[in-house]
């Protein structure tokens, strides 16, 4: 795989590879680099506090929320079997902040994500935000010793709940329709890395902001 002009990825994929294989193979990289981030590293060990974890959760609104109002303005992802509102979890944050007696969000939202501009670059960012459904059930049983059973407090690290496998593998089956087109896919890989990027900006300030390269596809 190769960068094109203007940071795109080249999405050829040889010997038939899937589209989520691509796309696991472009963010990697950052992809790991996040699970070494204190607070998820922590959050991952167990050694979270409330008020720390109630941190973290005011840290993961702020991007939710950023990717939510990108992701609402993209074109619609009716056409590849996405509702995008039923995927929102933004409230879900908000409601475990409620559930820990946790003061109002001190920090602000991110600054607005770049236009998706196309439902390419809605999935690829998507991608990210779904993926991080399949590791947040296992980080939601870590805090067994901190919150009491159930979906109290981990509402957001617990996803979709029931509808989970059903909702992860809508958006599977979206990725492969979609990115079965050569330069859909490199719009979806390149917003794939963009949004993993911003996560990653988010929550290492001292790296800067991050912008998607010119639309293409």
């Amino acid at each position: 795989m190769s960068r094109l002009p203007g940071g795109a990825v080249d999405a050829a994929a040889p010997g038939g590879a899937t589209v989520r294989a691509a796309l696991r193979a472009a963010t990697d990289p950052i992809h790991a680099r996040l699970h070494d981030l204190p607070g998820f590293r922590a959050l991952a060990e167990g050694r979270l506090d409330r008020a720390a974890y109630a941190d973290l959760l005011c840290r993961l609104l702020g991007f939710h929320r950023a990717v939510e109002a990108a992701l609402d303005a993209a074109p619609s992802l009716a056409p590849w079997g996405i509702d995008v509102a039923a995927r929102r979890r933004a409230w879900l944050i908000e409601a475990d902040l409620q559930s820990l007696g946790a003061a109002p969000c001190p920090v602000a939202s991110i600054a607005p994500l770049p236009p998706l501009g196309s439902a390419a670059r809605a999935l690829g960012c998507l991608y990210v935000t779904e993926g991080s459904t399949l590791g947040g059930r296992h980080l939601a049983r870590a805090l067994d010793g901190l919150l009491p059973p159930g979906r109290t407090g981990r509402r957001f690290l617990l996803g979709h709940g029931d509808a989970h496998a059903a909702m992860w593998r809508a958006c599977c089956q979206a990725l492969e329709a979609c990115g079965a087109d050569p330069a859909r896919r490199a719009a979806m890989l390149t917003a794939a890395a963009a949004t993993f990027a911003a996560f990653e900006a988010w929550f290492t300030p001292a790296r800067g902001g991050v912008a998607l390269p010119p639309a293409a596809g």
